[in-house]
Order: C-alpha cells, then sequence, then structure tokens
C-alpha cells in the first residue's frame, strides 16, 4: 500500500455511515416536583424506531403518580408522573427496552427541588443504577468527559472536517497550526452555546457544517496555491470551528448541562471532544508511519497526497457532504 493512501484510507473507514451523530445517548430526566413526585421524560434520538422506545424501571417504592381525585396520572410513553415514596436516593433506577438493545448509552439526569442534579452516564451494556444520596463532582467529570469522546467519534462529518484539513495543511506545522485553530474556535462557539449566551437554530448550523466539508473538498481537488486554505489554513480551520463549535453543543442543548457541577459538566465534554479530536489525527499519524516504515522510507510523518488519491479522497468528501447537505436543507425549506 502506497503511503499516499494512508489518509485516505481513514477517509473511506469513517465515512462507511451515510449519517452523522447517531452516537447520541438516550437522556432520561426525572425532576422532583414535590417530595417524593416526580416527573420523567425519555428523549431518543433518531436511529431508535418508534416502537423501540425505551422505558424506566422504577424501584419497589414508586408508583404512578394520581391527581387530586385519586386517579392515575397519564401522560404518555416517553413523560411519567410517579410518586416514590422515601424519594429516589439508594434506590435503584433501571433502563428496559421493549424489542432490543441497540447498544447506546444513557444518560440519567436527577434534579432535586433545591436545584442539585445528580447525572449518571450508563455504558450500553449497563442498564441499572443506584442513586446515590449527594451529587459527585467527580462522577459528572467522568460522565461528560466520556459523552464527548462518544460525541466527536459518533459525528463523522466532524472527523471528515479534520481529515480534510489534515490533507489540505500536508506538513506537520501546518497542520497543528490548522487544527490549533480549530480546536480554539470551536471551544469557544461550544461554550457559548452551552451556556446559552449564544443560540443558533441547529438544523442550519447541520447544513452549513456539510458545507465546509463540501468547501475543503473542493480545495483539496482543485489546489491552488493562491487559494484561501493554500495560503491561511488556520484562518480556514478557525471560520468554520466557530460553526463546528455550534453543532457539538447541539447535544448539551439537548441534555442539558448540570445546573449544580455545569463548569465540571461543560469543560469535561469539552475535554472529552478533545481527547476524540486528538485519538483520531494520532491514528492517522500511526498509519502514516507504519506505511513509510513498511515501504522503507523515512519516518517523516507528512499527509501530504498528491495525483489521483488526492482527487479521488476530495471526489469522496465532495459526495458525502453534498449528500449531507441536500437531507439537512430540505427540512429548512419545507
Amino acid at each position: 500500500m502506497s503511503l499516499r493512501y494512508a489518509l485516505l484510507l481513514i477517509v473511506l473507514t469513517e465515512a462507511a455511515p451515510l449519517k452523522a451523530h447517531d452516537a447520541r445517548p438516550v437522556a432520561i430526566t426525572i425532576t422532583e416536583q414535590q417530595d417524593g413526585r416526580y416527573l420523567a421524560q425519555i428523549r431518543t434520538p433518531p436511529s431508535v424506531a418508534g416502537d423501540n422506545v425505551p422505558t424506566i424501571a422504577w424501584p419497589k417504592n414508586c408508583s404512578q403518580a394520581l391527581d387530586e381525585e385519586g386517579h392515575p396520572i397519564a401522560l404518555s410513553a416517553t413523560r411519567q408522573a410517579v410518586a416514590c415514596e422515601g424519594g429516589l436516593a439508594g434506590q435503584v433506577l433501571g433502563v428496559r427496552w421493549p424489542i432490543y438493545n441497540p447498544s447506546l448509552p444513557t444518560l440519567l439526569r436527577i434534579e432535586a427541588r433545591d436545584g442539585s442534579v445528580i447525572t449518571q452516564l450508563l455504558t450500553p451494556d449497563r442498564l441499572e443504577w443506584r442513586v446515590p444520596t449527594e451529587p459527585d463532582m467527580w462522577q459528572v467529570a467522568r460522565d461528560y468527559l466520556v459523552l464527548g469522546i462518544g460525541h466527536i467519534w459518533g459525528g463523522i462529518d466532524h472527523l471528515l472536517f479534520v481529515a480534510g484539513l489534515l490533507m489540505l495543511a500536508g506538513t506537520m506545522k501546518r497542520v497543528l497550526l490548522a487544527v490549533t485553530g480549530f480546536t480554539i474556535a470551536h471551544s469557544l462557539t461550544l461554550s457559548l452555546a452551552a451556556l446559552d449566551l449564544v443560540r443558533l437554530p441547529i438544523a442550519p448550523v447541520e447544513a452549513a457544517i456539510a458545507l465546509s466539508i463540501l468547501f475543503l473538498a473542493r480545495e483539496i481537488v482543485s489546489p491552488h496555491p493562491e487559494g484561501l486554505a493554500a495560503r491561511f489554513p488556520i484562518l480556514v480551520s478557525s471560520s468554520f470551528g466557530l460553526l463546528h463549535g455550534f453543532g457539538f453543543a447541539a447535544v448539551l442543548q439537548e441534555i442539558g448541562l448540570p445546573q449544580g457541577e455545569l463548569a465540571a459538566g461543560l469543560v469535561s465534554f469539552n475535554l472529552g471532544v478533545e481527547i476524540g479530536q486528538i485519538l483520531f489525527i494520532a491514528a492517522a499519524l500511526a498509519l502514516v508511519w507504519v506505511v513509510r516504515k513498511a515501504k522503507g522510507l523515512a519516518h517523516t510523518l507528512s499527509f501530504e497526497i498528491e495525483g489521483r488519491p488526492r482527487r479521488f479522497a476530495g471526489y469522496a468528501l465532495g459526495v458525502m457532504s453534498a449528500f449531507w447537505f441536500i437531507g439537512r436543507a430540505a427540512p429548512i425549506f419545507a
């Protein structure tokens, strides 16, 4: 295998799924309304079929809440009102899938009347959790760190944008500049959006992210020494990084940050995104190193790809990003 196919292999591997963001977790929010009375809401990502929406397995001290006339309060399959004698602290909550487990993580969030929040991220194979008696900052940090890593690796479009940046930057110095600009920019807008200081509708943002990949594909297929990406890679990566930050924030806006541990959740999620991005770049570097060693070449790391492999990679990125843009833009104008 030639060195020039190294990064292309990563691109094609990551591009196999045609959907992005299918790794979003199931979000279960349980809000205490009165002492021992809770309102629960279940939100699932689009990848979960309508007949496979999970349910909550309540502990034995919980039962369906009653209205003032003593009738059960029936809301819907995704919203429940329950009364739990003695509360939920120390009790075991469970998640039950009616048909099959789609191997998605579950983020459980309990909001108490005093404003404190307890969160727990359950891995796909873990379906039960004993509610602690008090919030744990370190548990929040761990959960949102894992959530950030899972989000970047589930967001194929973001990884393809990074792959495009690597191909355009070429040399390690330019790669470091471009990635640094992208990281600083998307961290800024992620924080602003997650804190609700700036809010943009998600549909146009997702469509614009697809266009950003299409722009990189155009630059890869038809490189020009006077082109914007060739002359100012850090400007291009930073500008589009601001846009991608809003995309990263979408999952936090959907799930929410723990109000009692706001800083821990936000910093940990952003750190998780960065770790996932670094792991992807490290995988690309490792593949380049292995290919160079197998070919008996110098072990100088570079992402420069020329000729037909470069054009093929650019067209592959272009086709997928155009497909995403059409799919995401259609509901906006419907």
